[in-house]
């Protein structure tokens, strides 16, 4: 076997494995770097002592000798030990780090808050809060499973998303500031000078003015199941709200204006082709957590192919619908309340009942909670008593009680919602797997479940546990064959 097809095996025996550990073993990475294998592309940064340059595994400058290069799990913590951005591999432009690597909840919490901006407006010790921790806990977690601390890990990533903005639009520089969450236009010079050792209009090279659109590549781990996403998000648009057309997806956002513009997103390759207007009311830093959630771009492509492949009853399904993707919430109240109208009740039937529920409550867009909480929603045509849970769960909302994002805890937040009349397991379960994007959501109740499993939910929920960690994918698999009449 050649010394690249060695180093392909032994990469593949560590993703397959799926050991959680800050770090790949050094001769994995080392392995990994060697063959440039692209599925450790965001596993790890290579920094090499004799430039004082980061690098992706996958760049295509001759390799330095192994003694002159360290290993780093995140570009923030090749960055904290004084090396700066590879200009030619671009590590800004890397896939995110597999949350299943992390190896802690809490952290993994910790980042989605980060991805959300919680650190562009609050402290560390406010992190801490959040997340029911002291700050030295949050710093000793963040060393351990990442080696930096928070605020370098949010430094980076608006650094990242400032250099995509810097090369997928015209905008001006005062303009990326403000859309890769600065807040001020000098905090951006700073932190881009400490950072990249140039001023942001060194970097860019040429003056803008800026344009009516932002273009971004969000690259995937493959594979990918783009017809099973697309097709999911497809049943259950909403017109005037979001849209599926010929593959390419399509969602409502609001404008600076007060109007409404269409941010727009569909595949290229290993890449999500993601474009929106430059005047959205909400920056490019929020939406963009929001797109990768609703196609699950962040999943490991591999690790859960491999898993749900090698099981005697999933294995034939993985085969013939290989990529499998849990589409996850664009909005977790509105999906919340979209699974309470999905009790019982048919896709198409669940998808008219939001529709008239856009329509009456909502003006077009879907109503908030505060235009739920004392509607007689009944009255849109289901049971009285589904009516009142969606009030129950607006009003829920509204005092806060009930908070619907994805760095909820994930066990939490079914609880709270379990504790809410007319919510049960079913819906409990399916706004964990699609608004808190929780791994290994299983629904044993689920008709469907039953139906091709040939079995009851305590007999599903036995049979589901050889699938774990990955069950939220497991149930997609069973959805795809019931729709395809597999068996």
């Amino acid at each position: 076997m050649s010394e690249s097809g060695q180093h392909t095996v032994g990469c593949v025996a560590y993703i397959n494995g799926m050991e959680t550990q800050p770090l790949p073993p050094p001769e994995v990475c080392e392995r990994a770097y060697k063959a440039r294998d692209p599925r450790f592309d965001g596993r790890f940064f290579v920094g090499v002592l004799t430039t004082g340059i980061f690098c992706r595994p996958i760049c295509p400058v001759r390799s330095p000798a192994v003694e002159n290069v360290r290993f780093f799990v995140t570009a923030a913590a090749a960055q904290d030990a004084g090396y700066r951005p590879c200009r030619r591999c671009k590590p800004e432009t890397a896939r995110r780090l597999p949350e299943w690597s992390v190896g802690s909840e809490t952290v993994v919490r910790a980042l989605r808050l980060i991805d959300a901006g919680f650190l562009n407006e609050h402290d560390t010790e406010a992190l801490a809060a959040a997340l029911g921790i002291s700050g030295r806990q949050l710093a000793r977690l963040f060393r351990q499973h990442l080696d930096t601390t928070p605020l370098s890990l949010a430094r980076m990533q608006r650094l990242q998303l400032a250099r995509r903005l810097m090369d997928g639009s015209t905008l001006k520089l005062s303009d990326v500031a403000e859309h890769a969450g600065f807040g001020s236009v000098r905090r951006f010079n700073d932190e881009f000078r400490r950072v990249f050792k140039a001023p942001p209009s060194a970097i860019r090279g040429r003056a803008v003015v800026g344009g009516p659109e932002i273009t971004l590549t969000l690259p995937l781990r493959p594979p990918y199941n783009v017809e099973w996403v697309t097709t999911f998000l497809a049943k259950r648009a909403l017109p005037g709200v979001e849209e599926v057309v010929d593959g390419t997806y399509r969602r409502a956002v609001p404008l600076q204006n007060g109007g409404v513009g269409w941010l727009s997103a569909d595949f290229e390759g290993d890449s999500l082709r993601l474009s929106l207007p430059a005047d959205t009311a909400e920056p490019a830093s929020s939406l963009l957590p929001r797109v990768r959630r609703v196609f699950d771009l962040d999943a490991d492509g591999a690790v859960i192919q491999g898993h749900l492949q090698a099981d005697p009853c999933l294995g034939l399904w993985a085969e013939r619908c290989p990529g499998i993707r849990v589409p996850g919430a664009w909005d977790g109240f509105e999906t919340a309340v979209r699974a309470v109208l999905g009790q019982q009740v048919s896709v198409e039937r669940a998808r008219r009942l939001a529709v008239e529920m856009v329509s009456r409550y909502g003006g077009g867009a879907f109503p908030d909670p505060q235009a739920l909480a004392d509607a007689d929603v009944a009255e849109i045509g289901m049971p009285g008593a589904r009516g009142a849970a969606v009030r129950a769960l607006a009003q829920a909302v509204l005092d806060g009680s009930l908070v619907l994002d994805e760095c909820q805890d994930h066990q939490a937040l079914t609880q709270g919602l379990c504790a809410l009349r007319g919510i049960g397991p079913w819906t409990a379960g399916y706004i964990a797997m699609r608004v808190v994007k929780h791994p290994d959501a299983f629904l044993p109740e689920d008709w469907v479940v039953k139906k091709v499993l040939d079995a009851t939910p305590r007999q599903a929920e036995e049979h589901s546990l050889s699938w774990r960690p990955w069950r939220a994918y497991a149930l997609m698999l069973i959805w795809w064959a019931s729709q395809n009449g597999e068996r």
